[in-house]
């Protein structure tokens, strides 16, 4: 083959010299707001495959493609060649691009960003383009006073720059514009070019015995006036005769150069030995005792195990908080690794990862690997290559890990699929993909088995169900197993769920209750404490003041960006200001910036606040906060979690995340600081977000024989919502619910549609939202589309966040294909969006 090689950041890029083409490739192309595939040619001496990620000519530069299907004919008449195969071996298997094709059908987006998101970090690239002087300069001219001369000088000192380098040496300046007229008179040329890929292996220097284990002692002893040649081959025998060398030099106390003289004595050998970053490799998780199934739980077990042996399906496992729905998981997940299929577990938030992790590692030991954005780029290009080559079994991780390349999957399971994190929504870039929906398509495509988990399933998959598109399957009952630790089923008791008390913080005004915490909740909190048990407290905000207003002129602080209040943050005896949606931050006001009165005051509360009034309240208490101002770094969760759940802590004070899936035995008390956090939102979810975070919160409680209470505090007692949240009433809801979204024709009666328009002024935007409008309504008339209807244009809820400004549309409708069509470039089309704000 008259093929040349081309190292590129640890893989053999592979060139073509060819002229005659031997196939044609019809080629995703990695471009922005590139919808439609190409078709090009396949030189004769590229030994290209149906999944390999390629170098191509596109338009003017260059770009990077993934071969969808190959074909002995071109539909086009003159097929631009395939310049290189970038990566040895297909980057997406045969599946993956039929479940990319339905993603992006499903989706309305383009079908390469879908499968980019198969792709690990340090992969994709996107094209670029690369700047230098035409000739070279005997001198380097000043920069001048223009940027064109500035930009001249930058060149010749620095030689051929790249766009991003420009960006990054001239930031906030138009050099684009400048260095056009440059471009034209040939001062200045540029060329295309495509980034090298920089995902590789990790790499170890590794030391290895060359002699008989039972060799070593004698060697030593005849090494005496080579001590640390002595020591080192000593304690690589004592570590199985296979060390890294950093790890030899620390225990030995050796050097290098000793250990060179052991290599050259061809004692040992010295060798570079790859390495999987593996964020659990250092981990022990001790085997657990396996529970016997209750009479329910086998109950659904066995419809599971049945559909596993069959054709497949697909089940609402709906079971109240601590129904064991999770025994129910492994039982599933240890089938499909006995038939030898793999198994994905997505929980809503990185959060959850960690306890997750700790119940399935103790079941498959060395078979689970964690796939979420927080990973390096190493660990998550490690696991990728890991999961291809079937070297995983489970997979755990947020709704990214669906992409995880695992070759034959049996199995996934989506724990508390009710969770709108399992959404990707604006301004994330496209695919918009729900992780369920997504699930669904790709175990139909594989004949496997999807469980969607949760005490307060949504109310469309509820619907679904009970229409017979999934199988229902149902946990009526909490089981506590008596000393926390048994195999026998007859030793787990039915529990009930806890008691909910509501507290009409309305009554607690009208008695001079002021404090955040009722004379309920007061009283609860301390006789816990006295007990030696648990509480969390739970409150949906973050920060110690939701905003700061001046009471004599009314002024707010508010983000100039975002125009939307700036939340206070407390830090030591200090504070400042800060907008939770692009992170502006500003010193907080001693005076009124716009009247200069000094009657400045900080109203509401968040999860900072409520920590230091537990602190203030109860000296005593070790209190633990858990939200995201507290876990930014690596490992934060775990770590919070692990403190808590070892009793290290009294009182958990957090936002959502707390609340979500943890099983923590010890903890009796259940506090919700304000209920209606979310009930007042404009968003058609409002009430279902609210009932099952207050259903959710409610179900941290009691999780143990010791039993446990809940103190719920509202100022809207009488919300359908709240109560039946108080009363675990999830039928009730349910129905209230239905017949809300019957009246309005909101799912799961109708789809929604949301098209979102952005700009840097609020006019442009407006103008978008109401030309796409015109468009989608004479397409209603043309397609017939009666049962469709729009609402808007309007600008939304939150109409100006970083600086840009936001109108939408909305669309009920029954097939938002048919009303959608081939969506303009710059719409953000977000099909069955989870919320609308």
């Amino acid at each position: 083959m008259d093929v040349s090689d081309k190292r590129r950041a640890g893989y053999t890029m592979l060139m073509s010299h060819a002229a005659e083409p031997s196939a044609y490739a019809e080629l995703a192309i990695y471009q922005a707001n590139v919808r439609r595939t190409f078709h090009y040619a396949v030189p004769e001496d590229l030994p290209v495959e149906v999944g390999h990620l390629v170098q191509v000519s596109f338009r003017t530069g260059l770009s990077q493609g993934i071969v969808l299907a190959l074909s002995a004919e071109s539909p086009v008449q003159r097929a631009k060649p395939i310049q290189a195969i970038i990566v040895p071996e297909p980057v997406v298997t045969p599946t993956q691009i039929a479940f990319a094709r339905w993603l992006a059908d499903h989706t309305l987006s383009p079908i390469a960003s879908c499968l980019w998101l198969m792709l690990p970090p340090g992969i994709a690239k996107r094209s670029g383009v690369r700047y230098r002087l035409a000739e070279p300069e005997s001198e380097c001219p000043p920069e001048g006073t223009t940027l064109a001369a500035q930009v001249i000088a930058l060149l010749c000192r620095r030689g051929a720059m790249t766009a991003r380098q420009l960006d990054r040496a001239l930031p906030n300046r138009a050099w684009r514009e400048a260095i056009r007229p440059l471009l034209a008179n040939g001062r200045i040329l540029s060329e295309p070019i495509l980034p090298e890929p920089d995902a590789e292996a990790h790499t170890v220097r590794t030391a290895h015995l060359l002699v008989a284990m039972e060799r070593v002692p004698l060697l030593v002893q005849e090494m005496a006036r080579s001590p640390k040649q002595a020591a080192a081959l000593l304690s690589l025998a004592e570590q199985g005769g296979k060390c890294a060398v950093s790890d030899l030099l620390r225990d030995s106390g050796a050097s290098l150069h000793a250990l060179r003289q052991l290599a050259a004595k061809e004692l040992i050998e010295i060798v570079e030995e790859e390495r999987y970053r593996d964020p659990l490799a250092s981990r022990h998780y001790p085997p657990q005792p396996i529970p016997t199934l209750t009479a329910e739980q086998e109950a659904c077990w066995q419809a599971i195990r049945a559909a596993q042996d069959g054709e497949g399906g697909a089940f609402l496992l709906h079971g109240v908080t601590g129904a064991g729905k999770t025994e129910i998981y492994l039982r599933a997940i240890e089938h499909a690794r006995a038939q030898g299929r793999q198994a994905l577990v997505l929980v809503p938030e990185i959060a959850l990862v960690a306890q997750t992790v700790s119940r399935f590692a103790s079941r498959f030991q060395g078979q689970v690997a964690v796939v979420h954005s927080a990973l390096s780029d190493g660990e998550q290009y490690d696991t990728w290559r890991r999961a291809r080559q079937g070297e995983i079994g489970v997979v755990i991780g947020a709704r990214s890990a669906l992409f995880t390349p695992l070759p034959d999957i049996g199995v996934i399971v989506i724990d508390e699929e009710h969770d709108e994190s399992y959404k990707q929504s604006p301004p994330l870039p496209p695919p918009y993909y729900h992780a369920r929906e997504a699930a669904l398509a790709l175990m139909r495509l594989q004949r496997g088995v999807v469980i969607l988990g949760s005490a307060t399933p949504d109310v469309v998959t509820t619907f679904r169900a009970r229409r017979g598109e999934l199988t229902y399957l149902r946990l009526p009952n909490r089981v506590v197993i008596s000393h926390e630790r048994t195999t026998a089923a007859s030793e787990a008791i039915a529990a009930p769920l806890p008691p909910v008390t509501v507290v009409d913080m309305r009554q607690e005004l009208r008695t001079g209750n002021r404090s955040i915490f009722s004379a309920a909740l007061r009283q609860a909190l301390q006789e816990t404490l006295a007990r030696g048990e648990q509480a969390l407290l739970f409150l949906n905000r973050r920060g110690a003041a939701t905003f700061v207003l001046c009471r004599d002129c009314g002024y707010v602080a508010r983000c100039p960006d975002c125009d939307i209040p700036l939340t206070f943050h407390k830090h030591g005896q200090s504070g400042q200001l800060e907008c939770h949606y692009c992170g502006y931050q500003s010193t907080a006001p001693q005076r009124c910036p716009q009247c200069n009165s000094a009657r400045i005051r900080y109203f509401g509360a968040g999860t900072a606040s409520v920590a230091e009034q537990v602190e203030s309240e109860f000296p005593g208490a070790r209190v633990l906060r858990w939200d995201r101002d507290t876990a930014q770094v690596r490992g934060a969760h775990e770590a919070i979690w692990a403190r808590f759940a070892a009793g290290e802590a009294d009182v958990l004070v957090g936002t959502q995340m707390i609340v979500k899936g943890l099983d923590l035995p010890r903890v009796t008390l259940v506090g919700v600081i304000l209920a209606e956090t979310a009930l007042s939102l404009p968003d058609y979810r409002a009430a279902e977000r609210t009932f099952q975070l207050l259903t959710q919160a409610a179900g941290r409680a009691g999780r143990s024989s010791r039993g446990g209470k809940v103190i719920l505090q509202t100022y809207q007692p009488e919300h359908y919502a709240i109560q039946a949240a108080a009363h675990h009433d999830y039928e009730t809801f349910y129905e209230r619910e239905l017949a809300y979204r019957r009246l309005l024709d909101y799912p799961p009666y109708k789809r929604l549609v949301r098209l979102l328009f952005s700009a840097p002024n609020a006019a442009q935007a407006q103008r978008q939202a109401q030309e796409a409008a015109g468009v989608l309504r004479a397409r209603i008339l043309a397609e017939k589309l009666t049962a469709t209807r729009l609402i808007g244009p309007t600008t939304a809820p939150f109409a100006k966040l970083d600086g840009v400004y936001y109108w939408h549309v909305l669309a009920r409708t029954t097939d938002p294909l048919r009303l959608i069509g081939e969506p303009a470039a710059h719409w953000i089309v977000d099909v069955d969006p989870t919320n609308t704000l």
